[in-house]
C-alpha cells in the first residue's frame, strides 16, 4: 500500500482557496470565511494535538471532500454555484461547539451557532448566504439519520420556513439531498486521504467520540463502513465516483485493512478460545537493542498521537534503569512482541498542564503510559495481564501511586471491578482523564 499523509492544516486552506477559485469564489469574504473557521476552533485549541476526532483537521477535510465531489461526474450539473457556497460554510462550521463539553458531534449546536454569530452573519450577507440552509445542511449531517430524524424535522421544518425557499418544496427536497450529500462526504472523510496509521489513528479518535468501548474498536469500524456503503449504497457510489481515482483507491484500500484486521481478530479469539496460543505479559531488562526497540516503536506508532508520550526519546527511554518495561507476547516470554506497557517516576514526565498532582517531586508515584497492543489482539485480556505485571513489579519497586491518561470510559469500567483506581483529574471535552491507583 502507497504511503500517503493526510494534508497539515495550512496545506488544506491552500487547497481549499484553490477550489473556491475555480468556482469563481474569490472575493475576500470568502478567505474571510474561511479563516474565521480557522479561528473559532483555534480558541477552543481543536487541533491536531486534540485527542477527540472533531478538530479542525476533520472540518477541512469534509470541506476539501465535499467540494471536491460537488464538482465531481455525479454532481457537477446538479450542484449550483449558489449551492456550492453553501455546502462549503456548512461543510466549515458542522461540527462547531460553542461550549464543546464533549467530542461527540452536536449538530444543533452547531446550526444553532450559524443563524446567531453576529460575525458570520454579515459574512453571510455579504456572500449571500442564506444562514437557515446552512443551518438546516448541518443538521442532515446528523448521524444515524434514521434514529435522529423525527427528532430533527420540526427543527428542520423552522429553518425553511425562515430561508429564502420557505414556499419552494422542490429546493427544500433539494438541500435535505445536498445535506445527504455532505454527510457521506463527511464520514469518507480523512480515510479517503491518508495512509493507514492515519486511518486507524481517525477510528480511534471516531470511536472514543461515539462512546464505543476501545475493545470493539474494529468490528465497530468495519459496521460503520459497512453501513456507509450497503445502507447509503445510493449517496456512497455517486461520491466515490466523485472524487479523485487516487482518494478512491485509498479510501477502499483503508477500509479492506479493517476487514483484514477483523478476520485477524477472529483467528486470534479462536486460537486463544482453543488454547492454541496464551498471551504472556513479561518484565523485560532495560536495553540498548536497537532491533528490539524498532519493534516495540512500530506497535507504539499506532497510538493516536496525543497517546504517544517520548516519541522523540523513546529509544533513550528503553536505556533508562527508572524505566519500567513489560511486553506481551504470544506463546511465552520468548514469543512473538504484539504488545508493551512502559512507565517511569512521575517526574520524568511532562504532563499536561491542566493537570496538577500533588505528589509530584515527592518521588512516590509511577507513572503508566497508554498501553499500546497491536492491532487485532485488543480485548483478549493482554491488556490486564501487562497492567498487573507492572503494578506488581512499581509496587516491589516501593512506589506508593500508579497514575495515568486513559479514557473515562476505560476508568470507569476498572472503577466497577476495581476500588483502588480513583479519577484525580477529567480533562474535557476529551475525556481523556488523569486517573491514580494505589499500589
Amino acid at each position: 500500500m502507497s504511503s500517503t499523509k493526510i494534508p497539515n492544516i495550512a496545506e488544506l486552506r491552500d487547497i481549499i482557496l484553490e477550489l473556491l477559485r475555480k468556482e469563481k469564489l474569490e472575493d475576500s469574504h470568502y478567505v474571510e470565511l474561511l479563516d474565521y473557521c480557522l479561528e473559532k476552533f483555534g480558541e477552543l485549541n481543536l487541533n491536531r494535538n486534540y485527542y477527540g476526532y472533531h478538530n479542525l483537521s476533520h472540518e477541512l477535510v469534509v470541506t476539501n471532500n465535499t467540494l471536491l465531489a460537488a464538482r465531481g461526474s455525479e454532481f457537477k450539473e446538479l450542484i449550483s454555484s449558489e449551492d456550492f457556497k453553501h455546502l462549503f460554510v456548512a461543510a466549515l462550521f458542522h461540527d462547531y461547539d460553542p461550549d464543546k463539553e464533549q467530542d461527540k458531534p452536536r449538530e444543533i449546536e452547531a446550526s444553532e451557532f450559524v443563524v446567531s454569530d453576529n460575525k458570520l452573519q454579515m459574512l453571510f450577507k455579504k456572500a449571500e448566504i442564506d444562514p437557515h440552509l446552512v443551518a438546516l445542511l448541518i443538521l442532515r449531517t446528523t448521524y444515524p439519520w434514521k434514529l435522529k430524524r423525527r427528532e430533527l424535522e420540526p427543527l428542520l421544518r423552522n429553518h425553511f420556513s425562515q430561508s429564502k425557499y420557505s414556499d419552494d418544496e422542490e429546493k427544500q427536497k433539494h438541500y435535505l439531498y445536498l445535506g445527504w450529500f455532505m454527510s457521506v462526504a463527511d464520514r469518507m472523510g480523512a480515510y479517503a486521504l491518508g495512509d493507514f496509521l492515519d486511518a486507524i489513528e481517525l477510528a480511534k479518535k471516531n470511536s472514543h467520540s461515539l462512546g464505543w468501548d476501545p475493545e470493539y474498536l474494529i468490528r465497530r469500524s468495519v459496521l460503520f463502513f459497512e453501513t456507509l456503503l450497503n445502507d447509503e449504497h445510493e449517496m456512497a457510489d455517486k461520491v466515490m465516483r466523485s472524487i479523485p481515482k487516487s482518494m478512491r483507491k485509498k479510501f477502499m484500500e483503508n477500509v479492506m485493512m479493517f476487514y483484514k484486521l477483523r478476520q485477524k481478530e477472529l483467528e486470534v479469539k479462536a486460537a486463544i478460545s482453543y488454547e492454541q496460543i496464551e498471551l504472556v505479559a513479561n518484565i523485560e531488562n532495560i536495553t540498548d537493542d536497537r532491533q528490539f526497540g524498532e519493534i516495540l516503536f512500530d506497535i507504539f506508532d499506532e497510538l493516536p498521537d496525543p497517546l504517544q508520550f517520548k516519541k522523540t526519546t523513546f529509544f533513550e527511554s528503553l536505556n533508562n534503569p527508572k524505566t519500567i518495561l513489560v511486553t506481551l507476547r504470544v506463546g511465552s516470554d520468548t514469543g512473538e512482541i504484539i504488545g508493551f506497557a512502559k512507565g517511569a517516576p512521575l517526574e520524568e514526565y511532562s504532563l499536561p498542564k491542566d493537570i496538577k498532582d500533588e505528589n509530584i517531586g515527592k518521588n512516590n508515584s509511577v507513572f503508566l503510559e497508554p498501553l499500546a497492543i497491536k492491532a487485532g489482539y485488543w480485548g483478549h485480556g493482554g491488556g490486564s495481564k501487562m497492567r498487573k505485571v507492572f503494578r506488581k513489579f512499581a509496587k516491589e519497586k516501593k512506589y506508593v501511586y500508579l497514575t495515568g491518561l486513559q479514557l473515562r470510559e476505560v476508568i470507569q469500567n476498572r472503577i466497577n471491578r476495581e476500588d483502588k483506581i480513583e479519577f484525580v483529574q477529567q480533562l474535557d471535552p476529551e475525556k481523556l482523564d488523569y486517573y491514580r491507583v494505589t499500589l
